[in-house]
């Protein structure tokens, strides 16, 4: 009976042990992922020029 015992405790940190492993794995995956999306993003923004809103008559006249 000790021996079932011992066996499931030992099976449970086993599997508990695989999972930690797991996960630490997708963790990596989706930190490179959301870095390279972010990269892209970045880069993309720097090839967008700012938009020149055309003066209107009320701002050209309080300019001067």
């Amino acid at each position: 009976m000790a021996a079932i015992t011992f066996n499931a405790t030992h099976q449970k940190a086993y599997v508990r042990e695989q999972l930690k492993t797991a996960l630490a794995a997708f963790r990596e995956m989706l930190d490179i992922f959301v870095s390279n999306q972010m990269r892209r993003a970045a880069a993309e923004a720097e090839q967008v020029h700012p938009r020149q809103w055309p003066v209107t008559q009320a701002q050209s006249t309080t300019v001067q």
